[in-house]
């Protein structure tokens, strides 16, 4: 660089003037600027202000996806929370009714059940004459003491007495037995060795409940041609065994099991005898802390919510001073 050119910038640092004339200086990024006063110098950036502030506001913050997330984490705790206060209201009132039906002395099967009236009657013992006749249904898979095996369902004929034919749960028998009975290697508990009806008996039983919500979305479909139930749809039940020209009426009873033989239930299915039902119903009752469960998890969540708005709302964002004199 010559000596006059660099003499030349020398003058314009100190004396702020122009080196090149009057003309005004460009305007880039790197700027020597002249003739502006005692304040001029070099800038980077002549075209920011002075003084800038980059901030985050409250609306940036709302979406972002952990505002997001605990802005619905509260609404959907609270939903659950609610649902399982209705269903431990539904579950203590059915307690409530199997305590006060088990208590009651066993009643007289009437001769034509009165479907309307059915469902004020669930898990009322009940008494039944007459005999056991096929076909059976094997339904299943189910399991005792983690055993895998069937309910053997009969129809039971009572019209001997003037009675309808309704569906009676013999209890719980092993895989190997259903898969015999099925097959025909082996005679139907209850009826004759030839498949015929059985001899006249009375039995004590206990109404259940009719669920018609009992098949979940993973339950395959029954297969009644192949005398495969995978859940209990009493009406397709009742339809396969003759239906309502059969006079079978959509009645299922389970069979008792007092346990007076003094045989273990073990041995019994081990010989085939079907292993009927406790004549006491125990139903876990676990919404209550379920309850509490998710109310916290409303709480805990909708605090975090709270935490995260307000420090979005209070967050300092510093100023970013221009590279150069001001």
């Amino acid at each position: 660089m010559s000596r006059p050119l660099f003499s030349a910038f020398r003058a314009a640092f100190r004396s702020g003037g122009a080196p090149f004339g009057s003309r005004a200086a460009p305007r880039s990024a790197f700027n020597f600027t002249a003739g502006l006063g005692a304040g001029a110098g070099f800038t980077f950036g002549a075209r920011r202000a002075s003084s800038t502030v980059v901030s985050t506001s409250t609306r940036s913050t709302l979406f972002r996806p952990i505002t997001i997330i605990l802005a619905f984490a509260p609404i959907l705790c609270g939903y659950l929370g609610v649902w399982q206060v209705q269903r431990l209201k539904w579950k203590l009132a059915l307690i409530e009714e199997i305590d006060h039906n088990l208590t009651k002395a066993p009643i007289a099967l009437p001769d034509h059940v009165n479907m309307s009236a059915l469902p004020d009657f669930a898990f009322r013992r009940v008494l039944l004459k007459g005999h056991f006749r096929g076909p059976p249904i094997l339904q299943g898979p189910q399991t005792r003491d983690g055993t895998a095996g069937y309910h053997l369902i009969v129809p039971f004929d009572r019209s001997a007495e003037g009675g309808s034919t309704v569906l009676v749960n013999q209890g719980f028998i092993l895989t190997a037995e259903g898969d015999a009975i099925r097959e025909g290697r082996k005679p139907v508990p209850g009826l004759a060795a030839d498949g015929g009806p059985g001899e006249e008996v009375v039995i004590e039983a206990m109404l259940t409940k009719v669920d018609n919500d009992a098949k979940s979305y993973f339950v395959p479909p029954n297969q009644p041609h192949d005398n495969q139930w995978f859940w209990k749809d009493i009406p397709e039940m009742v339809e396969w065994v003759g239906g309502e020209a059969a006079g079978v009426q959509p009645v299922l009873v389970d069979v008792i099991d007092h346990g007076d033989s003094g045989v273990p239930a073990s041995m019994r299915m081990a010989k085939g005898v079907p292993v009927g039902r406790p004549p006491t119903i125990e139903l876990r009752n676990q919404h209550l802390t379920y309850v509490i469960t998710w109310f916290s998890l409303c709480a805990v969540t909708t605090v975090m919510l709270g935490l995260v708005i307000r420090s979005g709302r209070t967050k300092k964002i510093p100023k970013r001073r221009p590279f150069g004199r001001g």
